[in-house]
């Protein structure tokens, strides 16, 4: 028989584990909470990168050693375009597949490593050029492939060539993919090849089944720099609605009214105004 002194430090110690298992499923919970809503602000619409960024800060924080949490954080800090956020999480994990180092190297060249990102996307592109050789076709596995570490090389203004290349070929594999479509229109933008962009980013959102705002954004661009502005003012305008965090398209609306005459630059200034 347990005596009573022996049973009560039995039992408490037993109480206090199932609070520290209590505690952690507590933390375990909302940490899951938090990631699903920021999931829901850094991908859904609309797209509210702010509020994403703070929602993974507090999950990062309850589970800090939790490595698929982690991993799942450093690709919606990268979608919420938290770039030196997300790096430090991508370089603590042991490996990374290659979808997660493209999104690695992208974070890399926003953060102004432009060298160590660029290496990354030009090995993704050789080693997918590698396998498209050895299987004489290109499969949608490495076209997206392709697509992926292309557009982020056309994003950065590098390699245009072979960016050119890598997104023609994931194009011709599966033509009617509208993110595929409007990576070769921002390549096109890249290149200055204007009147071909329009073509390619007004196809690419025919051919989504929702507004992007990334695509919009694409599209607006071009559209100024084509002197349209109206259209590009329109689109701009939807593109802030779906990611009205974005500075990017309200930086490109400000360049815009800068070059319209006082009318023009009054519609711009106010949403409600036509």
């Amino acid at each position: 028989m347990m005596r009573p002194v022996a049973l009560l430090f039995a039992l408490s110690t037993v109480l206090m584990a199932g609070c520290g298992q209590v505690d952690n499923m507590r933390r375990e919970f909302v940490a899951v909470r938090y990631m699903q809503q920021a999931e829901a602000h850094a991908v859904g619409l609309p797209r509210e990168s702010a509020r994403a960024v703070a929602e993974l800060d507090r999950a990062v924080a309850l589970m800090p050693h939790d490595e698929d949490l982690q991993r799942r954080a450093a690709l919606l800090y990268a979608a919420a375009r938290a770039w030196e956020r997300a790096i430090p999480l991508f370089e603590a994990q042991d490996e990374l597949d290659t979808s997660d180092r493209l999104a690695y190297a992208n974070c890399l060249l926003k953060a102004g490593r432009i060298e160590a990102g660029a290496n990354i996307c030009l090995e993704v592109l050789d080693n997918a050029m590698k396998q498209r050789t050895a299987s004489g076709v290109t499969t949608p596995e490495v076209a997206l492939l392709l697509n992926d570490a292309g557009y982020i090389l056309a994003n950065a203004d590098l390699h245009l060539d072979r960016a050119w290349e890598a997104v023609s070929l994931a194009v011709e594999v599966m033509p009617l993919q509208a993110a595929f479509v409007d990576s070769l229109g921002w390549a096109a933008y890249r290149r200055d090849e204007l009147t071909d962009a329009a073509f390619h980013l007004e196809r690419a959102r025919r051919h989504s089944p929702y507004d992007d705002p990334e695509m919009l954004y694409h599209l607006g661009v071009v559209y100024a720099r084509q002197g349209r502005h109206s259209d590009a003012v329109k689109v701009l305008r939807e593109a802030g609605v779906l990611a009205p965090d974005w500075s990017e398209v309200q930086e490109e609306l400000t360049r815009i009214s800068r070059i319209l005459p006082a009318p023009g630059l009054a519609r711009v200034a106010d949403p409600q105004v036509g």
